[in-house]
C-alpha cells in the first residue's frame, strides 16, 4: 500500500496506482518484495524514502548475482516507488 494510504494523508489515484505497479513489477521479476511496509519505520522503505536508493539496491544486489538489477530496471522501480509529499 502506497505510504499516502497507509500515513492517512492526502493522496492521487493515479500516483499510489504506480507505487503499487512498482511494487509488483519488482516482485515479479525478483521473486520478493521490496520491503514489509511503505513506512519509514521498515529499514529497506526507509532507503527510499530519504533517497538513499543507492544503498536500497546494494542491499537488493547482494540476494542476487551480479548485474541482476540492471540500472535501467533500478531508474524505473526507484521513480515508480518514490514518496511524493503534497
Amino acid at each position: 500500500m502506497a505510504p499516502e494510504i497507509l500515513n492517512n494523508k492526502p493522496y492521487q489515484g493515479h500516483v499510489a496506482d504506480l507505487f503499487a505497479l512498482g511494487i509488483i513489477l519488482f516482485i515479479l521479476y525478483a521473486q520478493h518484495p521490496p520491503f514489509s511496509q511503505a513506512l519509514t519505520n521498515d529499514s529497506f522503505y526507509k532507503l527510499i524514502a530519504t533517497n538513499r536508493a543507492d544503498l536500497f539496491w546494494k542491499l537488493h544486489s547482494q540476494r542476487h548475482e551480479p548485474g541482476f538489477f540492471t540500472e535501467d530496471f533500478k531508474d524505473l522501480i526507484t521513480s515508480m516507488l518514490q514518496l511524493h509529499a503534497h
